[in-house]
This record gives C-alpha cells, structure tokens and sequence, in this order.
C-alpha cells in the first residue's frame, strides 16, 4: 500500500526540568554547645550567635586552630549547603578586610554572572550589620552569599553551594527556597552576650 502523504520529520521537544516539590518552611532555634570535659551540667559555646535554622537542615560545627569556627547548614535532600566562616574581628583594620575579602570574592563570580544585587542589613539596636549578595547567572557557583558583623568583635560570612554542577535555570526554585531560609536566618540572627 502506497501513501500520498509524506513521512513526518521528527520534531524537537522543549528542554523540561524535573519537578521538584519543596516543603513549606518549618525553623527551629539554633544554639549550639557541647558539654566540658570533666565539669557537669557545664557546657561551652561553639558559635557566638543564634539563629533559626530550617528543620529539614543539619549543622556540623568545626573549630579551627586559627580560632576561627567553620559551620555547614547541610540540607541533604536538595544536595544544598550554606558554609558559614566565623570569625574574630581584632581591630578596624582586620574588620575593614574582611569586608573587602568578601567584595572580592563576589566580584571573582562576575564572569558567569549576569546580574548581582546587593542588600544591606542595619539593625543597630541588635549590633547587626551585613550585606547580602544575590549573584545571576546560569552557570553561577553560589547564587547567594551574605556576611554579619557586630562592627567590634564578630564577623559571620556564609554561602550558598549546590553538591552538583550548577545548572541555576534549573535549580532556581530550590535557589529561592534557600534564599527565604537564609533571610529568615539572618531576621532571627542574635549575638551572644
């Protein structure tokens, strides 16, 4: 049998993304101390702040040697981090460079970025003052980064990675979902007297 009609040429589908379902935004507060050694019902601070972190995140808290204090906020089921690096402000000088630290390791993602929005927190009756840097781009490797300081003692700076390579017009859901928990973060945020 013969047909009139010609053979139809494949046509290309639209690029898709996998769905991703997110859950509504749960916090609890985060506070963390460890026991020490040899004293009981003593414990030590590991962190000089509070915050409220979600309830689907893990934290790992690491002392360095230099006294500075590493801290990962893990959410596992979105292969996300936030890594946080605390550290201790020795005088003007010290605090002057780490801010200009933090510029500089912003403006290293402007090659892959397209735009980068910058936000400035001043809360001085809790002793809060930061930026928050939101970095575009499809091929960005941190989409969200901010720092906090006391402006006499404490600088906090954290950043947001993905465990795979970026891919942020597919990951830009769970990129504002993250966004939301570190702003909520950030609104929750006290120093420890």
């Amino acid at each position: 049998m013969v047909s009139c009609k010609p053979k139809a040429l494949p046509e290309p589908k639209p690029m898709g993304y996998f769905r991703i379902d997110l859950p509504d935004h749960q916090y609890r507060m985060m506070d963390t101390v460890m026991p020490v050694p040899g004293h009981a019902n003593a414990y030590m601070s590991l962190l000089p702040f509070t915050y409220e972190q979600s309830v689907y995140a893990n934290t790992t808290v690491e002392p360095q040697e230099d006294h500075s204090i590493w801290m990962n906020v893990i959410y596992p089921d979105l292969g996300a981090s936030f890594r946080f690096t605390c550290f201790t402000v020795k005088n003007a000088d010290s605090l002057r460079n780490l801010m200009i630290r933090e510029d500089k390791m912003v403006k290293f993602h402007y090659q892959k970025a397209d735009d980068v929005q910058y936000s400035v927190i001043n809360d001085p009756e809790a002793h809060i003052w930061g930026q928050t840097y939101e970095i575009y781009g499809k091929e960005v490797a941190t989409p969200f980064q901010f720092w906090l300081t006391d402006s006499v003692n404490r600088f906090v700076r954290a950043t947001l990675y993905f465990d795979g390579t970026p891919n942020n017009d597919s990951l830009q859901p769970v990129i504002q979902y993250l966004k939301e928990d570190a702003m909520h973060l950030i609104n929750t945020f006290a120093w420890k007297p």
